[in-house]
């Protein structure tokens, strides 16, 4: 039992390094699962573990944690025996909805732990990347379910589909703002996604960066005054 208390210290006190790790992780595995025909059977129960591990360690009402477990472990169960990816789309959308919601809770708890700290350390660069590329893996799966619904909502050069590696390729250019022009959306819904990715990512980087500062700018007062 001490060692298991041990690790959930652990886990508790470098959550966001973990988080971090995880999504770099998936966004490694994710054009690998394309190879093996959208094979997620290891990678959603994986992603769970950590889901799981963030919802345990944030600090959240007990009704609240249990809530999200939940939702995390009916993901999990309804990706794995269903035809398709939980990640993104299938041909059942309802694990990619709610990959999506689990996504959009997760950046809302590292958006609430932002706002609480009081110090620049390694664990708030590391939610600040979290942040940053929640937001880059929530709009692919918002463009794969425009895809689903419309296989032409974005276009490539020189291909006639597209898979999770182009659509999350396309959202972080799109984040970024970077646009290198070889996939463009063509339906109106997946324009307009990408117009809000564009400005929210803008966005977020001036908030975060400006809450760093101003964390690290007080810091150094403090010590000068002390």
């Amino acid at each position: 039992m001490k060692e298991v208390h041990r690790i959930a210290d652990w886990v508790h006190a470098h959550r966001w390094s973990v988080l971090l790790v995880s999504l770099l992780a998936l966004l490694v595995i994710s054009p690998i699962s394309d190879v093996f025909n959208r094979a997620d059977n290891v990678i959603s129960p994986l992603a769970g573990v950590v889901f799981f591990a963030i919802a345990a360690s944030t600090g959240l009402r007990r009704w609240t944690r249990r809530a999200m477990m939940l939702l995390i472990a009916v993901w999990v169960v309804i990706s794995v025996c269903t035809d398709g990816s939980g990640l993104f789309a299938g041909e059942s959308l309802v694990a990619p909805v709610l990959f999506l919601v689990i996504m959009g809770l997760v950046f809302l708890l590292v958006a609430r732990w932002m706002a609480r700290i009081s110090v620049v350390n390694a664990e708030a660069l590391c939610a600040a990347l979290c942040g940053y590329l929640i937001v880059g893996i929530f709009w692919a799966g918002l463009y794969a379910l425009a895809q689903s619904v419309d296989a032409h909502a974005i276009v490539a050069q020189g291909k006639a589909t597209m898979e999770h590696g182009d659509l999350l390729y396309f959202s972080f250019t799109t984040l970024t703002t970077t646009g290198f022009g070889d996939l463009v959306p063509k339906n109106p819904t997946a324009r307009m996604w990408t117009v809000l990715e564009a400005v929210i990512g803008t966005f977020y980087n001036a908030i975060v960066i400006a809450r760093l500062v101003t964390l690290y700018g007080f810091k150094q007062i403090q010590s000068a005054k002390e």
